[in-house]
């Protein structure tokens, strides 16, 4: 049995209100989080498991075919790779920030297996994960994060 709620003139489902909000199991229903690994079972691992922890997750193997993922999805979140042939992860997040997408500022976790003392605030990275990264660190960082209105 389906119970509804008013809102207004309309009418909404408690059980679609209840689709996006996280829960203990599932920290991170709700978001949609893009991943960019040249490793392409790094980007499997990541969707398994950020999945399995609520969150829509897109994957894609380069810098540059996610900007075509940007164009074409409203994002939450994107983690990405700062070490990957041809385009990075800078340049990944300087092609965000200069785009007209709905996902222009969201927030972007960089990874990356070496030090980076420039990764202070003001790199434009909303965090810093090592490799092989802490995925409960990472979950907590990406839960924090804000729901959009849907």
């Amino acid at each position: 049995m389906r119970r509804y709620v008013a809102s207004g003139a309309a009418e909404i489902c408690a059980e679609d209100l209840a689709v996006n909000m996280p829960t203990p199991d599932r920290p991170l229903r709700g978001l949609t989080i893009l991943v960019i690994d040249d490793h392409r079972d790094t980007v499997d691992m990541f969707q398994q498991f950020l999945t399995a922890s609520g969150a829509k997750v897109i994957g894609t193997s380069s810098a540059k075919s996610a900007l075509a993922v940007i164009e074409d999805h409203a994002l939450d979140a994107a983690v990405v790779d700062l070490r990957m042939p041809h385009e990075d992860g800078w340049w990944f997040l300087r092609q965000l920030r200069t785009s007209r997408t709905s996902s222009a500022w969201i927030p972007v976790f960089a990874l990356s297996a070496e030090r980076h003392d420039e990764l202070d605030p003001a790199s434009g990275f909303a965090g810093f994960f090592f490799k092989p990264v802490d995925l409960d660190a990472l979950t907590a960082a990406l839960a924090a994060l804000p729901r959009r209105s849907r």
